[in-house]
């Protein structure tokens, strides 16, 4: 099965998805996003950033969420799978292909 992958955008990125795992494929989306909002501070999924005003004072600094559908078909093959069994394609000719279709 095809995956789609989109970030607010009709582009996106295309995955192979083993057909056993099609049906959880959205339980997972939902644990990745519990997994996300879990993190704190410093970790390969957050981006350190700061406002700086118009004096040149920082006025705070955070880190922020950053990931994308290579992290989340990486978390699957880690986290559900211990194998890769989710991986990035080649975009097909059209999206009639594509079975599943998420957007973060």
């Amino acid at each position: 099965m095809i995956m789609k992958i989109s970030y607010y955008t009709p582009d996106g990125f295309y995955y192979y998805v083993p057909d056993q795992y099609a049906e959880q494929i959205h339980e997972w989306r939902g644990e990745f996003s519990d997994f996300l909002q879990s993190i704190e501070g410093k970790h390969p999924f957050t981006q350190y950033t700061e406002y700086i005003d118009y004096e040149g004072k920082k006025e705070y600094g955070v880190f922020v969420r950053c990931y994308g559908g290579d992290d989340f078909a990486d978390w699957i093959n880690v986290e559900k799978l211990n194998c890769r069994g989710v991986y990035r394609i080649p975009a097909p000719p059209d999206d009639s292909e594509v079975a599943l279709r998420i957007d973060f």
